[in-house]
């Protein structure tokens, strides 16, 4: 019996390694990429909230267990054009949270914007207005070689943020699905769901959305501020609190928003355009849930019952943290890789997961206001010469912290605008270089800082002033800043770019409760997985970094890089076959 039994096994064996071989030599070049990005998640993320589907792509694919973003700011609207053109930020156009327009590339679309010193904030801005900076900027996204390659074949994006879908398709992709404006729908479904409705926004350059999803009445969801879900009213999540369904999945059947709204929407896709003329090439997802519970209550470790005791029983009441929303963000990209499984495309599908950054909690110090909707008001502050606008916050709703930096005498009436996250970035109205060296001093005393740097005047590096400032850093700190600090305020240094950056201690922050954007280990670490079949499954040291995730799917599928446009930044990494 044994022997028969051996025999059998040793029949199974071939079996299994001819099957491996086939799958390997007929998927050796995917043809599509699926790019799913868990906005704001954490490498531990996957083993501390039970992320099965994360964690079998990890042992079954080419993990990058030491990726970091790699650049700055560490911000989703910058990260995520990083990903699909292999440029670092100080190449694309944009490298922050705002930027000063020194090219003039918006001025025709904006001919009234030198009251604000022509500097714009890049989440307000338009698909137009993220194609223009791209096209300024010469570079070949993503999404135009799957063109090239695949001619006639679809490349989309689907997100819950306006400016991440934006500014992901500028210049390469065939349309984007977000959750747009509120607005009422048929009476029938407004009776259902008693509120204001998200549908699907509209493409680029305003082009129709396919109509499989333009006119599917399950794309519309829930808005009506009053579903905040406790959140609201609930420090610190107040400070950023859950717009109805907005980042949570709510609770009418049919009408789920959310990462569920997002996974339906891309797995629409799939289902309309397998098989035909209009074939898919490239899609490119983003979950954003876990950013939002990671700003409203920090994270991680700090999303606790023991901090924050919600009742882990109740649906509507642990929808909003992370245990929950991790695991969910989790169990979306399980639909999707199903649905590609149910048309037969997984195996010439390359999966990359990954984050566009990390976040720390500020249970060290939060130094922003703790107040109900404080978010913009602790983010963002601008100098206008336009009465009432948006960012010309009065000094008195101005968080202690960034009052005493602009209000600093040696300052005081030349700060044009500064963000505030886990990085202190600031540009100023003039701008020599003893001006910037001056603001950089000032910068010093801002609570939390722990080095300091004042842009070169080519604007193409910073200048570390000061690293004992009066914040000391500890000694993990100490080593992670000396092997990474000046590389990554390098990569957002050009002419747009803050004048002055204060870096900030682990566990502090100033925007929300959880935050991104400096160069804080945690900040910095996310995970990066590719998958396909016929990929040998491999767990990789080197420090991989965002920037080199377009040139190393390029390399994986076989695309040669255009000779004409600028060099990419990232690294092209090989992916070995099994």
């Amino acid at each position: 019996m044994r022997l028969v039994r051996k025999g059998m096994l040793w029949t199974l064996v071939a079996l299994l390694v001819l099957l491996a071989t086939a799958s390997a030599a007929f998927g050796a070049v995917p043809r599509r990429v699926l790019v799913v990005v868990m906005d704001q998640m954490h490498p531990q993320y996957a083993k501390q909230y039970g992320m099965t589907n994360v964690l079998w792509l990890q042992d079954h694919g080419v993990n990058f267990k030491n990726a970091i973003v790699g650049d700055m700011a560490s911000t989703t609207v910058v990260s995520h054009n990083v990903i699909v053109s292999g440029m670092l930020p100080k190449h694309q156009g944009w490298s922050d949270e705002a930027f000063r327009d020194t090219a003039g590339v918006l001025s025709t679309s904006y001919p009234d914007h030198a009251a604000y010193n022509d500097i714009y904030v890049t989440g307000d801005l338009s698909y137009s207005d993220f194609a223009a900076l791209v096209a300024a900027g010469g570079y070949k996204k993503l999404g135009a070689y799957l063109h090239e390659m695949y001619p006639g074949s679809t490349v989309a994006c689907v997100g819950e943020k306006s400016y991440q879908v934006r500014s992901m398709t500028a210049g390469s992709a065939d349309f984007g699905v977000f959750l747009g404006s509120a607005t009422t729908a048929d009476s029938g479904l407004a009776a259902l769901l008693g509120g204001k409705y998200r549908p699907p926004a509209a493409a680029p350059n305003n082009a129709s959305l396919p109509t499989y999803i333009g006119n599917d009445a399950r794309f519309y969801v829930n808005s009506d501020p009053k579903n905040d879900y406790g959140t609201l009213t609930t420090p610190p999540a107040w400070i950023y609190p859950e717009d109805g369904d907005c980042m949570v999945p709510g609770h009418v059947t049919g009408h789920l928003g959310g990462d569920n709204w997002v996974a339906d929407a891309t797995m629409a896709i799939i289902d309309n355009t397998a098989g035909t003329p209009q074939d898919w090439s490239g899609l490119f997802v983003n979950l954003g849930g876990i950013d939002k519970s990671g700003h409203m209550w920090g994270g991680g470790e700090a999303d606790t019952l023991a901090r924050y005791h919600w009742d882990p029983h109740n649906f509507l009441d642990s929808m909003t943290h992370m245990p929950f929303i991790a695991k969910n963000a989790d169990t979306q990209l399980g639909r999707i890789i199903g649905e590609l499984k149910a048309h037969g495309e997984l195996d010439e599908t390359l999966i990359v997961v990954l984050a566009d950054h990390g976040s720390t909690a500020g249970t060290k110090h939060f130094y922003g206001l703790n107040a109900q909707k404080a978010g913009n008001h602790n983010w963002y502050w601008g100098d206008s010469a336009t009465d009432g606008d948006y960012y010309a916050t009065p000094l008195e709703q101005v968080s202690p912290a960034i009052r005493k930096l602009l209000n600093s005498a040696t300052i005081k009436g030349n700060v044009a605008f500064s963000y505030h996250g886990t990085a202190i970035e600031t540009w100023l109205k003039s701008y020599t270089l003893a001006e910037k060296k001056a603001a950089a001093r000032v910068m010093r005393s801002v609570p939390g800082v722990i080095a300091t740097y004042y842009k070169s005047a080519d604007g193409n590096r910073y200048i570390l002033d000061c690293a004992r400032t009066k914040t000391r850093m500890t000694r993990a700190e100490a080593a992670w800043w000396k092997s990474h600090a000046q590389k990554l305020v390098d990569t957002m240094a050009w002419s747009g770019s803050a004048d002055v950056v204060g870096l900030l201690a682990n566990r502090t922050a100033y925007g929300s409760f959880g935050d991104h954007g400096g160069a804080q280990k945690d900040v910095q670490r996310i995970p990066v997985v590719f998958y396909n079949p016929s990929l040998k499954a491999v767990q990789r040291t080197a420090e991989f970094h965002l920037a080199d995730v377009m040139p190393t799917v390029m390399k994986c599928m076989g695309i040669g890089v255009d000779s004409a446009a600028p060099k990419m930044d990232g690294k092209a990494y090989t992916l070995p076959a099994k």
